[in-house]
């Protein structure tokens, strides 16, 4: 049967400029040198989590990353090479695929997908070309020279002076596509699929299609039929059940119904994990993301909507008329690599993640927020597994690229509780009593926690991040508000009452009452959270020596004592206090507290287990009368406030092992 035709028409647009600037100059380290002569520098990741959806590489889009990304969007003399213009509607637009698919954040971080495989199958490559030297490539069929083939590999994972790709570290599978002119040889297709299998390549990309067979039963069944192809098929089917498969789009903006190959899920959908289709489309975008399309140059993504995905195909790429050659491309054909290399970005950055996972991060992190995407639905990108809904659009799938986005949190973030089951980390947050110090914190200090988001991406987390001491009022403050709350003259005036103050470090006001003959006193802690208290006390007298002893009840809402979070916590305190105070003559005075206590600390989603913590507290005045007026009284106080001293707590949580796993145990805090 004669072959229905298989490579997309590569059409010469010459509407469009791409600025071929010198290198910089420089050495050093990093890319384009990376010294402080070229401006170009990296920064350091805090990568993290578990799962397809739960992993990050970075925690969150800092001022330092962005700064990163600018010095090689800015400074990088092969960034600035893909620099161009498209003539859109009589107006110039730029464009620069490294920066639209923040391919700039990802070298920012030092990603270069060392250690990925990616596969090619094209009509042949320039293999002796300088972008492809200092790699580990192989070949599979016979591949010939061509210029398409060489500019497409070179995108995925070129490296030289003059271009980079999107993961310039990567090694390549040169894979011959088996069409010779019109020979019908499908070996050499199922020989590609077999090697990229073998050597675990995450992404093989096929930058060619079908002109006469379309997504359909008909016409799949019309491809099964051609000798070879079914065994290309099945080989195909069993990569993609470990590593991606990315078709480009048709490049016929008119197209009503997807090439085959690029829409093959819509036939057998066991293929959809494993499977993306790519188109080319100019966006609009600054740093914070794709605003608009310019123009969408290949067919819509249709029938492939719900793996599918856009990409800008402008490239000055290597070609195959010299080992140091460079020119013009453009198309979905190189729209395609680039998402292939974005995988390998993805797989370096993610190690515990498969090519499967990554390929939902892809979709998942796409850019849909611009103007004109309309959404025809949602894709479930778990699978299955949990729940986490992308709109895509019959015309641009799941939106633009975008790197960056993948790297980042996705969704909800998670920990492993105690029970079993997940808890969010803004859930897990809890805070320490002020009594406690930094007791908290230094138990948890240099031990790291395991979270994941909603595609199940790990990262990392140190476990103190989780912790925080509750913000008290500093008791000079909380003393002073409530002194100019009363009545001055009667304070400076009144007898010696060391006890007076015993609720001094909790947060609240206090209702005191003296009894007639003025040795027995009752203070009550008034709050509106759910701070209260208790205290009594009565005095003892032995000439000018007076000794004051009390018992202290309160309940704490974790502000001085225990542990607690967004559902509550806090602490049931109990007490003796003492006091011993003594006139020392000529209008001096002395009086030493003192405060001696147990609390029942409240366990919180974090802290799972609590002893009962003791406590104690220790103060002195010292003082003279009639210092300013008769009868007044002046008094310098040193105290040592309420701080615990002993009991302990018990985490379990994901503690992260260091090799990229986790495993769950208990966390002594104390």
């Amino acid at each position: 049967m004669k072959n229905p035709g298989f490579a997309f028409r590569r059409r010469s647009r010459l509407f469009f400029s791409l600025s071929a600037l010198a290198l910089l100059a420089g050495c050093g380290d990093g890319e384009d040198g990376g010294s402080s002569s070229s401006g170009v520098f990296t920064i350091g990741a805090t990568s993290g989590g578990s799962g397809a959806l739960g992993s990050y590489y970075m925690a969150s889009l800092t001022q330092q990353w962005r700064d990163a990304a600018a010095s090689f969007r800015n400074n990088s003399a092969r960034f600035i090479y893909q620099n161009g213009t498209v003539n859109i509607g009589g107006s110039p637009v730029f464009t620069n695929a490294l920066h639209s698919s923040r391919v700039d954040y990802a070298h920012a971080l030092g990603l270069s997908g060392a250690g990925q495989v990616i596969a090619v199958v094209d009509a042949g490559f320039l293999q002796s070309h300088e972008a492809f030297q200092g790699k580990v490539n192989r070949t599979t069929g016979s591949p010939g020279t061509d210029d398409h083939g060489t500019k497409v590999a070179s995108v995925a994972a070129g490296d030289s002076p003059t271009m980079v790709g999107v993961a310039p570290d990567a090694d390549l599978i040169f894979s011959d596509w088996g069409f010779n002119g019109s020979s019908n040889t499908y070996a050499d297709l199922e020989a590609a699929a077999i090697a990229a299998k073998t050597r675990g390549a995450v992404a093989q990309n096929n930058s060619w299609g079908y002109t006469t067979l379309f997504a359909n039963q008909t016409d799949y069944n019309t491809l099964r039929s051609i000798p070879g192809a079914v065994d290309w098929l099945d080989a195909l089917k069993d990569y993609a059940s470990d590593g991606v498969v990315v078709f480009a789009l048709s490049n016929d903006e008119t197209d009503i119904n997807a090439e085959l190959m690029a829409g093959l899920p819509a036939v057998d959908p066991s293929l959809t994990s494993g499977w993306l289709a790519v188109g080319n489309a100019v966006g609009l975008f600054d740093d914070n993301g794709v605003f608009a399309v310019g123009a969408r140059y290949s067919a819509g993504c249709l029938q492939a909507a719900r793996w599918c995905l856009m990409a800008d195909g402008y490239w000055l790429a290597a070609t195959d008329t010299a080992n140091n050659a460079y020119a013009t491309a453009f198309g979905s054909s190189f729209a395609a690599p680039q998402v292939s290399g974005a995988l390998a970005l993805l797989a370096e950055a993610f190690p515990l993640l498969s090519p499967n996972d990554l390929r939902a991060r892809i979709l998942a992190s796409a850019d849909n927020t611009f103007t004109g995407f309309v959404s025809a639905g949602s894709v479930d990108l778990l699978e299955g597994d949990g729940t986490f809904l992308h709109a895509y659009s019959t015309e641009f799938g799941h939106g633009f690229l975008d790197i960056r986005a993948a790297l980042l949190p996705i969704g909800a973030i998670t920990m492993a509780a105690a029970d079993g089951g997940t808890v969010r980390t803004e859930d897990f947050t809890f805070s320490s009593g002020g009594a406690m110090g930094d007791a908290v914190t230094r138990s948890l200090d240099g031990i790291d926690l395991t979270v994941t988001d909603a595609l199940a991406a790990g990262f990392d987390v140190p476990a103190k991040d989780f912790a925080r001491e509750a913000a008290t009022t500093p008791l000079a403050e909380t003393l002073a508000a409530r002194t100019f709350g009363r009545d001055l003259k009667a304070l400076r005036e009144a007898s010696i009452s060391p006890l007076a103050d015993t609720f001094a470090a909790h947060p609240g006001n206090t209702l005191e009452v003296v009894g007639p003959d003025g040795a027995t006193r009752a203070a009550v802690l008034i709050s509106d959270g759910d701070n209260m208290g208790l205290a009594l006390s009565r005095t003892l007298t032995e000439g000018d020596l007076k000794l004051d002893l009390g018992v202290k009840v309160a309940r704490d809402d974790g502000t001085l004592m225990g542990f607690s979070d967004s559902s509550g916590g806090g602490a049931d305190m109990a007490s003796l206090t003492l006091a011993l105070s003594h006139d020392t003559g000529a209008g001096g005075f002395f009086a030493l507290t003192g405060e001696v206590g147990i609390a029942d600390l409240a366990t919180t989603t974090a802290v799972s287990d609590t002893s009962t913590a003791g406590y104690n507290s220790l103060g002195l005045d010292i003082g003279s009368r009639g210092v300013f007026a008769s009868g007044d009284r002046l008094a310098l106080g040193l105290s040592m406030p309420i701080a615990t001293t002993s009991g302990s707590a018990d985490m379990i949580v994901p503690v992260a092992r260091g090799d990229g796993t986790s495993e769950v145990r208990s966390i002594s805090v104390d």
